[in-house]
This record gives structure tokens, C-alpha cells and sequence, in this order.
């Protein structure tokens, strides 16, 4: 008889299918699941519905999963935590901010990670820096702003409102924050966003008005997605290592470590340094 193969579920957020953060976890799992010889089942949902749950379970049923990885934000979602218990499935999460006894995590620092991005920034001399933000119910978008207000605030550098306009992860989020930011009578010299999608539209929204990046303006992404190196200039950013995290998140359920203290694995973050920042003008 020929033995079952392992069957691997993703369960994501469906406003963040697409993004290059997502892409390249994805990559990753694909990996682990060829070295595996598993395979991989891949479902979004909605973050606003209010029966996560219930489809969790209804999943479930239909599928006879033998682990699922669970990013931000649903990582931190107790009652869907709670079904996947129940049935009797291990859970990955990546980059949870509450902690839990019963699941295996691979976390990076994203508090530390936006602290370094912004401490890089100020090094090069500029004062006046631009923080776009994600979405405010995402906890990973709230850190790294978080250590943005930390690097700034030790600094003795002011955090100013209107340098800091919400939004979400996606493009057009950040043409409408870029637009904000760029029209205001003293702009910030650097501008720092919170994934690479959003710096990507800053660019786009500097090409359009003249806005030479860096001379003018030094910009940062984070996440080292694709499309941070295929922009010109390529950004600076932060990268995250999803590939290697989406691979690690396999062998984790695949075969899962014994002791406690190897159930939270940290993976570190690597400042990209390119073209897309320099010092301020003067």
C-alpha cells in the first residue's frame, strides 16, 4: 500500500493574498512540501467575517490536514486556535504575539527590525522621516511602528502626525499616503514604509512629480519582496527571510522538536541596504 502523503494547510488573510509578503511564505511552504513529497492546501479568509471558525472547521472536515501554518493575523485567533485544537491538528504560526503552549512559532522581531530601519536613517543625518503604516488591526504593521516611535523618540527626533498616515498593506493605500505626504509644505526628507508594496507606491507617486529618490527624498520598505528589487532605484529594506520561515514551518509540523524550548524559534531580520537612501540634501 502506498502510504498517505502528508496534506500541509495555509489559512491566510484575503486582503493580503497577493502581496509579496505572502508570495515569498508561500515559496517557502511549496519547498518543504516537495522535500516531503506533502502536499500543500491553500485557503484565505475573510478577517472582518465573524465565522472565521465555523469555516476553519468546515475546512477541516473536508480535508484531512495533518498540520496548518497560520500567519499574522490569524495566528493570534483564539477560537480559531481552538477548533484546530480540537481536531487534533499541530498549528505553525508566524510572528504571534500572544503566547501559546500548544503551538509551534517562528517569530521575528518586527519591534526590533523597524527600531534598526528607522536607527539606519537617522544615521544617514535625516531629521524629518516619514512612517507609512498598515493596517491597524494587523499587530505586525503596529510594532514595526512601534520601534519606529522608539528609534525616533531616542533619537530626540519629534514623531509628527501628519508624517504618519494610516493605511493598509496594498499599493493603492500607498499612492493615496504618498500623495498625502508629498503635498504637505515641508515633506519629510525620508520616508519609511511598512512593507514593500507601499514603498513601491511612494516611488511611483515621486516618478510622477519630479521627486528624485534619494536626492531628494530617501525611501525604505520592509519585507525584501520581489518588487523591491525590481523598481528602479531598488529600495532599502528589511528583510524578512519568508522563504526560509515557510520551509522551517514544514519541518516544524513534519517533524516537530521535543523539547519546549524549541518551540519558538526566532528568525532573524537583515537590513538591505540599496539605492533607494542616502543623506539629506545640505
Amino acid at each position: 500500500m502506498v502510504p498517505r502523503r502528508h496534506l500541509i494547510g495555509f489559512f491566510c488573510d484575503t486582503p493580503m493574498v497577493g502581496s509579496g509578503y505572502l508570495a515569498m511564505l508561500q515559496i517557502g511552504l511549496m519547498a518543504g512540501c516537495r522535500k516531503w513529497d506533502s502536499a500543500l492546501l491553500i485557503k484565505s479568509f475573510e478577517f472582518a467575517e465573524k465565522d472565521i471558525p465555523d469555516q476553519v472547521r468546515h475546512v477541516i472536515l473536508r480535508n484531512p490536514l495533518d498540520g496548518v501554518v497560520l500567519p499574522e493575523p490569524m495566528c493570534d485567533m483564539e477560537d480559531v486556535l481552538d477548533v484546530l485544537f480540537a481536531a487534533g491538528i499541530p498549528v505553525v504560526r508566524i510572528t504571534p504575539h500572544s503566547p501559546n503552549s500548544r503551538t509551534l512559532d517562528i517569530c521575528i522581531d518586527n519591534f526590533q527590525a523597524g527600531y534598526d530601519l528607522t536607527t539606519y536613517l537617522i544615521g544617514l543625518g535625516h531629521k524629518r522621516i516619514g512612517f507609512v503604516r498598515g493596517p491597524s488591526d494587523h499587530r505586525d504593521a503596529q510594532v514595526r511602528y512601534d520601534g519606529f516611535c522608539q528609534a525616533m523618540g531616542d533619537a530626540g527626533l519629534p514623531i509628527t502626525e501628519a508624517y504618519c498616515p494610516a493605511g493598509n498593506f496594498e499599493f493603492s493605500s500607498g499612492l493615496q499616503s504618498a500623495e498625502k505626504l508629498l503635498s504637505l509644505a515641508e515633506p519629510p526628507s525620508a520616508i519609511f514604509a511598512c512593507n514593500d508594496e507601499i514603498a513601491a507606491a511612494v516611488l511611483a507617486v515621486c516618478h510622477s512629480r519630479g521627486i528624485n529618490v534619494p536626492e531628494d527624498l530617501s525611501l525604505a520598505g520592509f519585507d525584501d519582496a520581489p518588487i523591491a528589487r525590481v523598481v528602479w532605484p531598488p529600495l532599502t529594506t528589511c528583510r524578512q527571510k519568508m522563504e526560509l520561515t515557510g520551509y522551517m514551518a514544514v519541518d516544524f509540523l513534519i517533524e516537530p522538536p521535543h523539547s519546549a524550548e524549541m518551540r519558538r524559534r526566532p528568525q532573524q531580520h537583515e537590513l538591505v541596504i540599496r539605492k533607494s537612501t542616502s543623506r539629506p540634501k545640505g
